[in-house]
């Protein structure tokens, strides 16, 4: 044997030799027997007992259904939360709880779920998820701990799939308006609209119900915030990559049964121990991500839908277009303050606002003028034009009661609010401008100064306090009388009169219809010396930002 061959061998023996020592010699007193003479974490901390152990993982079941709840603050609801789930016309194959660390104290429930898993630290609404791709089933379902599911909720949502409506199923849709950003203001389903029918929405939210294959599109791209919008992160991403839309299933008036929850629960449970979502701030990452999807390629519901082009910046263009083709037309508006009056409800501004209107329920005068502002809710004519108070405004309920009141068909409606909040800078540089190109008459307070205004005035009409009641039968005549002595046609009459506007102008859209006829509201109060009567006139940037909601 060669030296240089037993120096090598030698080395190598060496080398086995000092593996040997540091492995089990060393090891031996440094790991094993000190762990065992010292007071270390596992003879000082508190060992974790379940009342229950949990089953073997079973084999994969593509019809069966595993359902993953999220226990932080409300863990009280839980109980009537699995009842509920074990009580479903089609029962979950396992219900796993998924523990995210809260401040509050946590309680073992192993024995009335199938799997627990707990946390120490608060992964938000993403463990959840994350969770889901373990499950060995071929649909999952995720509940907020808010929601109490209906008996037939998981029927529902495979009766919807099985019909052609394969996506994101949830319990709470949202329809994102077609600017703007983030809003809620357009729901559907157990908190918002309910349709007997099945609704293409953007995002879902509450309670989710889909095919395990789809859920590993949530982790295709990392979220714009791990703070907040998973939701919108979901449904964007199963779009982006699998062609995979987002549905609510329907949720019938007259069949709750298969709501994804009992509304006295939700509304109840919801308010309690407010969750982190809730924060401060909450809205403007929503819109942040919204905005950034959006700018990324994400196609709304309303983008992709041949029922609804309307726009709120789009309303008023199409106002102006009509102003600079002299194509008369009458517009009337009709917010929260003509609604309460529609509706029969006492209101009583006469101390406000330069007297605005009052009306009591029953009074016979106010009744008889009540009737004539309902006929001009309810008049109908290709060139008449109903603008309604929007869903963000009034919120859902009377926005759909408005709508339904007005009996109007949807291309006569607008907004309410088409000339204020984001469309007021838009109104003062392009609307006024189409005014100026045209004969203007004005219907105003008797306080209004005009030396101000934007616009020329051709004539103008004087009216006072609760003119509505004081000032229509006086007005309607005064003006009409103009109109025929001097042959008016194709002029336009604004009109900044309140109540009485819509009133004045249904009367005389019927006996004078070759002209406009347009209510503007407060839109030039402040240059009239009437006050800055809105938030929008102060410079409110929230309003003079906000878009509202069709």
């Amino acid at each position: 044997m060669s030296r240089r061959r037993r120096k090598a061998l030698i080395k190598k023996a060496r080398r086995k030799l000092m593996w040997w020592w540091d492995t089990r010699i060393l090891g031996l007193f440094r790991v094993r027997l000190k762990n065992k003479l010292s007071n270390g974490f596992h003879k000082t901390a508190s060992p974790i007992h379940f009342d229950k152990k949990a089953a073997k993982l079973t084999a994969a079941n593509e019809s069966g259904i595993t359902v993953i709840l999220t226990a932080y603050r409300r863990v009280e609801y839980l109980e009537d939360q699995i009842a509920s789930l074990r009580n479903q016309t089609v029962p979950p194959t396992e219900i796993w709880v998924w523990f995210n660390s809260s401040p509050d104290e946590q309680f073992d429930i192993s024995s009335l779920v199938d799997r627990v898993i707990i946390s120490n630290t608060n992964w938000l609404y993403w463990g959840r998820f994350a969770l889901g791709n373990l499950a060995r089933t071929g649909y999952v379902a995720f509940l907020d701990d808010d929601i109490l599911p209906q008996p037939r909720w998981f029927e529902s949502c495979l009766d919807t799939i099985n019909s052609g409506y394969d996506g994101i199923l949830g319990g709470s849709g949202v329809i994102l308006p077609l600017e703007g950003a983030y809003s809620s203001k357009n729901k559907v389903g157990w908190n918002g609209r309910q349709l007997k029918q099945v609704a293409t929405v953007d995002l879902v939210g509450h309670a989710w119900f889909m095919r395990k294959k789809h859920l590993q599109y949530i982790w295709r791209e990392e979220p714009y915030s791990w703070d907040n919008g998973e939701d919108i992160h979901l449904s964007y991403m199963a779009l982006k990559y699998g062609g995979v839309k987002t549905f609510v299933p329907p949720h019938p008036e007259d069949d709750r049964s298969v709501w994804s929850c009992r509304p006295d629960f939700g509304k109840i449970v919801g308010r309690k121990n407010v969750a982190v979502h809730k924060a401060k701030g909450h809205k403007n990452i929503r819109s942040q991500i919204v905005d950034t999807y959006r700018q990324h390629g994400w196609e709304i519901t309303q983008q992709s839908s041949a029922l609804i082009k309307k726009t709120f910046s789009g309303d008023l263009k199409k106002i102006n277009l009509k102003l600079n083709q002299k194509e008369n037309f009458s517009l009337v508006r009709f917010g929260d303050g003509e609604m309460v009056v529609i509706n029969g409800e006492s209101i009583d501004l006469s101390q406000k606002c330069n007297g605005e209107h009052k009306y009591m329920p029953g009074n016979d005068v106010d009744e008889k003028f009540r009737q004539i502002l309902t006929n001009s809710l309810t008049f109908k004519n290709p060139h008449y034009f109903v603008g309604l108070a929007c869903r963000c405004c009034v919120g859902d309920e009377e926005c759909d009661q408005l709508r339904h009141q007005s009996q109007q068909d949807e291309e006569s409606l607008t907004w309410a609010n088409i000339f204020v909040n984001a469309n007021y800078p838009l109104f003062l540089e392009t609307t006024v401008a189409e005014l100026n190109k045209r004969v203007v008459n004005i219907i105003c307070h008797e306080k209004a100064k005009l030396d101000k205004l934007p616009i020329r005035i051709q004539k103008d009409f004087r009216v006072g306090g609760n003119a509505w009641v004081n000032n229509y039968n006086h007005a309607v005549n005064e003006i009409s009388q103009y109109i025929v002595d001097n042959t008016i046609e194709d002029e336009v009459f604004i009109f900044c009169a309140g109540v009485l506007s819509n009133m004045l102008i249904y009367e005389l859209t019927c006996r004078h219809p070759k002209n406009t006829y347009i209510d503007l509201g407060s839109a030039f109060d402040a240059v009239m010396g009437l006050g800055k009567t809105r938030k929008y006139l102060k410079g409110s940037k929230r309003q003079l930002k906000k878009v509202c909601v069709w």
